[in-house]
């Protein structure tokens, strides 16, 4: 009879050392991971690289964006752009201002693309071959594939003429 106890004893403390240890287990790798970004940090990244100038490498973590470049020269020379007026200027600017803060909105829940894409495809018509046709371009290319088909982008919209 001491041996039956002593062989439930001894079960216990093994059973409660492997809830321990996976216990533990978990915790060290919950403490390992990254944390994750907040809503106003994934803003300002956006804002970083779509705003960044053309000759600028994107991030290393951002979707591929080369192809967007209009007039891209092999030699991996920035692309030449048509110059805009004053007027086409400023509202080439409002124009992309108004698609950043729409994709910005996008990231959060319930919010779609479809503000930003319209926003993109009217710079890109009223003003093809500027800067702000390849920041569109680029800001287009930035809404995920699998709702591409949604909003009926294709690769030739986000490269551009060439």
């Amino acid at each position: 009879m001491d041996n039956f106890w002593l062989k439930v004893v001894a079960a216990i403390a093994v059973i409660a050392g492997l809830v321990y240890g996976a216990n533990w287990a978990l915790n060290s790798m919950v403490k390992q991971t990254v944390p994750e970004k907040t809503i106003g940090q994934q803003w300002r990244e956006d804002d970083k690289r779509l705003r960044a100038e053309p000759n600028i490498a994107p991030s290393p973590n951002a979707a591929p964006v080369e192809a967007a470049a209009p007039q891209q020269q092999a030699t991996g020379e920035a692309p030449k752009f048509k110059e805009l007026t004053e007027d086409e200027q400023a509202g080439a600017e409002q124009l992309f201002e108004m698609a950043l803060t729409q994709r910005k909105m996008a990231r959060l829940p319930g919010v779609g693309y479809g503000q930003m894409v319209q926003y993109c495809r009217d710079i890109s018509e009223k003003y093809p071959r500027s800067k702000f046709d390849y920041q569109a371009r680029r800001t287009l290319g930035e809404v995920p594939k699998d709702q591409w088909e949604q909003y009926k982008i294709t690769q030739e919209e986000i490269d551009g003429p060439k």
